[in-house]
């Protein structure tokens, strides 16, 4: 076997980043030469440092860096942490010490230089931050751009704290955000980096190795809970809000995350098929992936056929088994279901907190950004002692939004209004005060919307928008729209008179 050296030309590379080389030499790194094809060829007096990624000793991925900012990696390598050893170090399960993640190698050897010994790096960098659609092929963390956190679940499930220290751009806040999402706020902390700094290396190279030592020794937990002063707070831009896909809808109501909004209307409204227009069009525009409970219909066949329709545009029975194949393929990489096995031995009610546990294993495994619960009266609401319906609502919601929060997730909330509303056998347009349960419904979410749907005006939807709690993601309003009974799709209204006086 061709020996394994770091040489001359790695040494002095590695030095020029302030890396101390016995420190990259105990983590293996060697000097090769380019070979075809991308393929390395270990030499000492090669110009190519490598850099193997080990896993209980075992090379399982290399990457390579050469003059110029060229990196590439081995083809077929696992796509894991960086010195993914580093996770089996029982202080990080005791909490004696934090695993600080980095963007890069450079940057983990950074750490692991001043002093923090229980460093790993992502195996891709930082990924850009999704404009529109999901990639093709970005179908879950079990094979996208987060495979590495699906494949050591369970190592890091038992680690205590983070520190987070990935770049100070665009690319790094949205990797930070990401693995916040998974990890939770509370077991982590960010880093500020000194004016003119971007990353750890920067600080260690302009500053020296105390310098980049505080920044990690420094850094802040993510405020969760407690007093904080505003310096505690890491800097973040303005809510991001997004298109629903309907103009006219955006004009009051634009989604964002995380985020707790309560759909109402009576049966037969189309409040559920509204919603998953909605999920659909913000899987489409903006590759938000959902997880729906919906326990009133069945998955196979009544929502597959609803969805089916949406997706494709088309009534479910014209569709050609090309189309239903497509169509389902799409539904496969955007949408999972949250469902009860009634089938299986599992006595278990079906509480919240089995849907926030089921709901976190989809965060986990397919990277949601859209939970659905619809309806919340499906939910077995176990009340303690004495405790009213509206305790128990409020402290249900807080639970719902904490969720949200803490793993960035647009929640949606489906609620039946009260019998009120069809008194004396004259129904009328419902308020989110009707809500089966509790007012807290109308107090706790950011947005609270009304379906209603008049019999006599054919096909046409009343949309109201009658809660938004941050200015500008929209204002109160009505916007009707007309409901294609064939595709079940919910389409805008041409211009007319009726929409033009409403």
């Amino acid at each position: 076997m061709t020996n394994q050296t770091l040489g001359h030309h790695g040494v002095k590379a590695l030095e020029a980043r302030g890396i101390d080389p016995e420190i990259a030499a105990r983590l293996n790194l060697y000097t090769g030469r380019e070979g075809n094809g991308g393929e390395v060829i270990p030499d000492e007096n090669g110009n190519v440092v490598c850099f193997p990624f080990l896993e209980d000793g075992i090379v399982v991925a290399e990457k390579y860096r050469a003059a110029g900012k060229r990196f590439w990696q081995r083809v077929g390598g696992k796509r894991t942490f960086y010195n993914a050893d580093a996770l089996n170090d029982p202080a990080l399960e005791s909490g004696s010490m934090a695993l600080v993640v980095t963007e890069g190698e450079i940057d983990c050897l950074s750490a692991i230089t001043c002093g923090f010994p229980l460093a790993v790096s992502v195996p891709d960098g930082a990924p850009s931050p999704p404009k529109e659609k999901r990639e093709e092929g970005e179908t879950d963390d079990t094979s996208g751009k987060f495979e590495f956190m699906y494949l050591n679940r369970d190592r890091l499930k038992k680690i205590k704290s983070f520190i987070i220290a990935v770049d100070n751009d665009a690319p790094g806040k949205y990797l930070a955000e990401e693995l916040v999402r998974r990890l939770s706020a509370a077991r982590c902390s960010f880093v500020v980096y000194p004016e003119g700094c971007k990353d750890l290396n920067d600080v260690l190279m302009k500053h020296g190795q105390e310098a980049a030592y505080n920044v990690l020794a420094n850094a802040k937990p993510y405020p969760l809970k407690g007093v904080y002063s505003l310096s505690d707070y890491p800097d973040k831009p303005p809510i991001q809000t997004f298109s629903t896909g309907w103009p006219t809808v955006d004009a009051h109501y634009t989604p964002f995350a995380p985020s707790l909004t309560v759909l109402l209307g009576l049966p037969g409204s189309g409040k559920s098929t509204w919603l998953m227009n909605l999920c659909v069009n913000l899987a489409d525009m903006h590759g938000w992936k959902a997880a729906i409970f919906t326990p009133e219909m069945p998955i196979v066949p009544n929502m597959r056929d609803v969805m089916r329709c949406i997706v494709s545009g088309d009534d479910v029975e014209r569709l050609t088994p090309a189309q239903v194949a497509k169509a389902d393929r799409w539904i496969n990489q955007n949408f999972v279901f949250i469902d009860f096995d009634v089938s299986g031995e599992d006595e278990k009610d079906l509480t919240l907190e089995w849907l926030l546990d089921r709901a976190y294993d989809a965060l986990m495994r397919h990277g949601i950004r859209v939970l659905v619960l619809d309806p919340w009266n499906e939910i077995e609401h176990a009340k303690e002692g004495r405790e009213s319906t509206t305790e128990y609502t409020n402290k249900a919601l807080r639970k719902l939004i904490k969720f949200g929060r803490r793993h960035g997730i647009a929640t949606y909330l489906v609620v039946h209004p009260t019998k009120d509303v069809a008194h004396g056998g004259k129904t009328r347009i419902p308020t989110l005060y009707d809500a089966d349960g509790s007012a807290a419904f109308y107090n706790k979410p950011d947005f609270g919307i009304i379906v209603d749907r008049d019999p006599s005006k054919h096909d046409k939807t009343d949309i109201y928008i009658k809660k938004v709690r941050f200015r500008g993601t929209g204002e109160k309003g009505h916007v009707v729209m007309k409901f294609n009974r064939e595709n079940s799709r919910f389409e805008l209204l041409d211009a007319s008179p009726y929409q033009e006086g409403m």
